[in-house]
């Protein structure tokens, strides 16, 4: 069975129907705690962390590395260092991990900087993420005419030149953009973006759909769900949220909401989006109560 390619959608004329809304609310709510919380400094600190866990987790749901959940939470705790990564048979070396994901942190603060800077999406910035992203990764996995995998060398900040459409482990194959098809529906997917902002299109629909849109299209041989992700966390930053940060634990259920996206239903996916900014709202209030009670007596 194949999974076929087709061209991007744009939202329906209904959009609106494909949230609570209650978002928006919240962000009033949690503007108005902000203030306090960030003169008291734990709020810096939980964003610290928080960034931590997005550079691991985005690539640990990857497969791009595997570390358990005691090594995670150190590297969360006290930082990103080779020197608290186990090496294990099979893996990669402790100091690579640790470049990938200081990679995945230097983009996420770049995002931050992007939105300071009010830097729009566009080609030349996509091309900048990916690039960034994958910076110290080498080669991505193919298959040959025959359909047997092999690596080759990876091209950064360039779209595919190749087919990459992965076989299911049920044998369900998924058909991914063309590579001669990818620049222009990259185009429409910016032009709809940005109809998108000047409608006002709230943000939890407008990241579930680009997010989901971009995978559909998958312009690049790798990578792709992180640039994906990252351009979903720069939606939500843009409007004061947090960056999406998806774990390990999320994954199925993160999964299942892109396969519902791709039979044209976006509601699981900007219902779990929602969910992951709440979510990350209530542990900063939690964290930053926790931190400016003290020791108890």
């Amino acid at each position: 069975m194949v999974l076929v390619w087709e061209p991007i959608a744009d939202l329906p004329q209904d959009w609106s129907a494909l949230t609570d809304g209650e978002l928006g609310p919240l962000l009033q709510f949690w503007n108005d705690q902000r203030a306090d919380l960030e003169q008291s400094g734990a709020l810096a600190e939980f964003n610290q962390r928080l960034a931590r866990e997005w550079s691991i987790e985005t690539g640990q749901i990857e497969g791009v590395y595997n570390l358990d959940r005691g090594v995670t939470e150190t590297l969360i705790e006290r930082g990103i260092n080779a020197d608290l990564i186990p090496a294990q048979p099979g893996q990669k070396l402790p100091e690579l991990i640790a470049a990938i994901i200081q990679d995945h942190a230097d983009v996420l603060e770049g995002l931050f900087q992007s939105v300071k800077g009010e830097r729009p999406i566009s080609k030349s910035y996509i091309h900048e993420l990916h690039a960034a992203l994958l910076r110290h990764q080498e080669t991505a996995a193919m298959r040959d005419q025959f359909g047997n995998l092999f690596e080759s060398k990876l091209v950064k900040g360039k779209y595919k030149e190749r087919p990459n459409n992965p076989k299911k482990p049920d044998g369900t194959m998924h058909q991914y953009c063309p590579p001669e098809q990818v620049a222009p529906e990259m185009e429409r997917l910016l032009e709809m973006h940005e109809d998108h902002v000047k409608k006002h299109v709230p943000v939890e629909i407008e990241a579930a759909w680009l997010h989901h849109r971009f995978t559909q299209i998958h312009p690049y041989q790798d990578g792709n769900g992180r640039v994906a992700r990252a351009l979903a966390s720069l939606i939500f930053v843009k409007a004061g949220w947090f960056p999406v940060v998806v774990t390990r634990d999320d994954r199925l259920r993160y999964m299942n909401a892109l396969e519902t996206a791709d039979q044209g239903d976006l509601r699981s996916l900007v219902s779990f989006f929602s969910e992951v900014e709440r979510r990350t709202m209530f542990r900063a209030m939690k964290a930053s109560i926790i931190s400016t009670a003290g020791p108890l007596c």
